[in-house]
C-alpha cells in the first residue's frame, strides 16, 4: 500500500538517461549543463497491492543526487506529469498521496527531496557575505533540481513532454514560483501557501553596510520577479488563517503573478484543507490536461 513509502529507503542500480537541451543564460544562478547525463536510477517499486506503482528513483544535479518517488499507472502511455515540492525540512514522502491521486486519474506524479533539505546547517565562522552566497546557492540548487526533474520526465517514453505541471507547498511554493518563470516547459503550476515580500522589505532589515549585497543577492532569486515571467497556467492557493506565511507576503506573490492567474482563498491555515486539494486536482485536470481514463481501484482525490 501507499503507506509503505513512508519507511522506504533509497537504493542504487537502474538505467541512465540523457537530458534534453534547455536554455538559461550562463549568468543565471539557475543555469546547468543540460548535456550531462541525468544519471537516472530506478531502485524498484516500494509499494504493492495497489493499482499505481510508487518507484524509488533518483537523478543527478550539479548539487548532487536527488531522491524522488515516481508514481504512475501500471499500464498506458502519453501521460501528463506533475512534480510535487515539499516544505522546509521535509522530503519526498510529503506528497506521495497527492502524486498517487494524479496517477489514479491517468498521469505520472513525481515527488522530490529538495537539495535544501539535506544541505545541513551553515558552517561556523561564515561572514555575512559568505552566508548570503550560500543561501542563494542552496535555493538555486532547489530550482535546478526541479528543472532536472522536468528533464527526467520529458525523456520518458510514457510521458507527454508538452504536458508537465508543478505543485509546490510553502518553501516548495517559493521554489515553484521561481521555476515557473525560469522553466518554459512547465504548462501548469500550483502554489500552495506561497508568499514573498518585496526584496526592499528584506533589504530594509539588513545592516546598512550589507544592504547593497543583500539587494543584489536576493534580486537574483526573487519569487516576485520570476513568477511575473511565467508562461503556463497558474493557481495560487492560500489560507485565510495562515500562521506561517504573513498575509502581506501571500498577497505580494498574488499581485506579482501574471494576468490570468487564479487565486483562491480557503478557511484554513498553512496546511490548507481537502477542498484545496480537490480544487488543485480539478485545475491540473483542466490545464494540462489530465483526461484519464481513471485507474480502476485507485483513489483519485480526497
Amino acid at each position: 500500500m501507499l503507506a509503505a513509502v513512508a519507511t522506504a529507503g533509497c537504493g542504487g542500480g537502474g538505467h541512465g538517461a540523457q537530458a534534453p537541451q534547455t536554455s538559461t543564460t550562463a549568468a543565471s544562478p539557475f543555469a546547468y549543463d543540460a548535456s550531462r547525463s541525468l544519471g537516472y536510477r530506478d531502485a524498484g517499486r516500494v509499494n504493492s497491492d495497489y493499482p499505481v506503482a510508487v518507484r524509488d528513483v533518483s537523478y543527478t544535479t550539479p548539487a548532487g543526487r536527488v531522491p524522488a518517488y515516481l508514481v504512475a499507472p501500471l499500464k498506458g502511455t502519453n501521460f501528463p506529469a506533475v512534480v510535487f515540492l515539499h516544505g522546509s525540512g521535509e522530503d519526498r514522502r510529503r506528497f506521495v498521496l497527492p502524486a498517487a491521486w494524479v496517477a489514479g486519474r491517468g498521469a505520472v506524479g513525481m515527488t522530490l527531496t529538495l537539495p535544501s533539505s539535506t544541505a545541513g546547517a551553515a558552517p561556523a565562522g561564515l561572514t555575512p557575505t559568505q552566508r548570503l552566497a550560500r543561501d542563494r546557492r542552496i535555493f538555486a540548487a532547489d530550482v535546478v533540481a526541479v528543472r532536472r526533474a522536468v528533464d527526467v520526465l520529458a525523456g520518458m517514453k510514457r510521458v507527454d513532454r508538452n504536458r508537465i505541471g508543478l505543485v509546490g507547498w510553502s518553501l516548495g511554493a517559493r521554489v515553484a514560483a521561481v521555476a515557473a518563470g525560469v522553466e518554459p516547459r512547465l504548462r501548469s503550476v500550483v502554489l500552495m501557501s506561497g508568499g514573498s515580500l518585496p526584496v526592499s522589505a528584506y533589504v530594509a532589515q539588513a545592516p546598512a553596510q550589507l544592504r547593497p549585497q543583500v539587494r543584489a543577492s536576493l534580486t537574483q532569486i526573487d519569487p516576485l520577479r520570476w513568477i511575473a515571467k511565467a508562461r503556463g497556467s497558474i493557481l495560487l492557493q492560500d489560507g485565510r488563517a495562515d500562521q506561517i506565511v504573513p498575509r502581506p507576503a501571500l498577497l505580494a506573490l498574488a499581485h506579482a503573478a501574471p494576468k490570468g492567474t487564479v487565486v483562491r482563498w480557503y478557511q484554513a491555515g498553512h496546511e490548507l484543507n481537502a477542498q484545496a486539494y480537490r480544487d488543485q486536482l480539478a485545475f491540473l485536470a483542466r490545464t494540462l490536461p489530465i483526461t484519464g481514463p481513471a485507474v480502476k481501484g485507485a483513489e483519485t482525490g480526497p
